[in-house]
């Protein structure tokens, strides 16, 4: 079969959305398929949705396909008689998130009129995919609630497992992931301040902007947490996170309202780490349960320094659930051949 996979990212900067699109094209080719990949900028502001879509509306994939999968909105908008769609999110801003601080959108009839747009094209859009999967039952969710869509789920699997591997942990728990402030490492940076065990917090991953780096390093610097706190603020190699989660307590994810299971949570999984996360952490949920295979707290910074503090007590224990987190991610049965099939049958 010949199939186009289609998605859309913002230059320079990193996150799943380029990795699922890399993963996904390496499952359907070593599984016989022909494939080739249109990845399209965009910047996903507001006063761009629209004429993102409209772009997308005449470019031209079907030609000599016979499926097209699109991942990351607006690539939906994408014309194709076969289309199925790996939906990884909405524009957030427009559905979920409008109302809350990460909210884009200007106050008054302007953004009114721009979120209500964007509602009608994708409801539009969807209508017209052969099948519609999600990344998880949050996005599954999502898609009733907001569009009346019914859409199954096909969770992701890590292209890679056999990079990440267990160690004996070490004094601290490790955040990686994009630094965003949805993300909320200012929550793992408030945390470290109410710690009372030795334990340590370091965060890595490529900032969104110079000013999301520069926010955190001027907190650290301002609570005098630079003893408690290593901040890494670059894209690391996937070996040398490989070797932080290896040597870690337990991995530390606590974005807000997360749309899936996150990669992060899948490589602590593997590398038989606990996850510490909270309780509006979205699709990290699905995996995560709280005392069986990670601790679910509240998003605040002593019930966050709590859980860390309750690991670095009890070692073992940290181990023992790190163990029953490769079991639990099992039971999603999330390989590369059930997220072909459904692909693409």
């Amino acid at each position: 079969m010949r199939v186009v996979v289609a998605s859309t990212f913002v230059p320079f900067v990193e996150g799943g959305s380029q990795q699922i699109v890399g993963d996904l094209g390496d499952a359907l080719r070593a599984r016989g398929h022909e494939v080739d990949t249109v990845a399209i900028p965009t910047r996903s502001s507001w006063d761009v949705l629209l004429d993102e879509a409209l772009a997308m509306r005449l470019l031209e994939v079907d030609r000599g396909s016979d499926v097209l999968i699109a991942i990351r909105p607006p690539s939906h908008a994408l014309r194709h008689p076969n289309k199925r769609l790996w939906f990884i999110h909405h524009h957030r801003a427009a559905y979920d998130l409008w109302g809350t601080q990460w909210h884009d959108f200007p106050a008054g009839p302007e953004g009114l009129a721009v979120r209500d747009a964007v509602r009608r094209y994708d409801d539009l859009y969807l209508a017209e995919a052969q099948r519609i999967f999600t990344i998880s039952r949050t996005v599954a969710d999502r898609l009733q609630t907001f569009n009346g869509v019914d859409a199954d789920v096909l969770y992701p699997p890590l292209g890679h497992p056999e990079r990440f591997f267990w160690e004996e942990p070490e004094d601290y728990v490790f955040y990686p992931s994009r630094i965003v402030s949805h993300k909320r490492q200012l929550l793992a940076i408030e945390a470290a301040s109410h710690l009372a065990s030795d334990a340590r917090i370091v965060i890595a991953g490529e900032p969104d902007s110079s000013g999301e780096a520069e926010l955190l390093a001027s907190v650290i610097r301002e609570r005098r947490l630079e003893r408690r706190v290593t901040l890494m603020p670059r894209w690391i190699s996937e070996s040398e996170k490989a070797e932080l989660i290896a040597r870690s307590l337990a991995v530390l994810y606590v974005p807000y309202d997360e749309d899936s299971c996150g990669y992060v949570t899948l490589e602590a999984s593997h590398a038989r780490k606990a996850v510490i996360t909270c309780t509006d952490s979205g699709g990290v949920l699905e995996l995560v349960r709280d005392g069986e295979n990670g601790l679910v707290v509240d998003p605040n910074g002593p019930s966050v320094a709590a859980a860390i503090d309750r690991l670095r007590g009890d070692p073992k224990w940290a181990t023992s659930l790190g163990a029953r987190a490769r079991d639990a991610l099992a039971e999603k049965n999330a390989s590369w051949d059930r997220v072909v099939d459904g692909l693409t049958s």
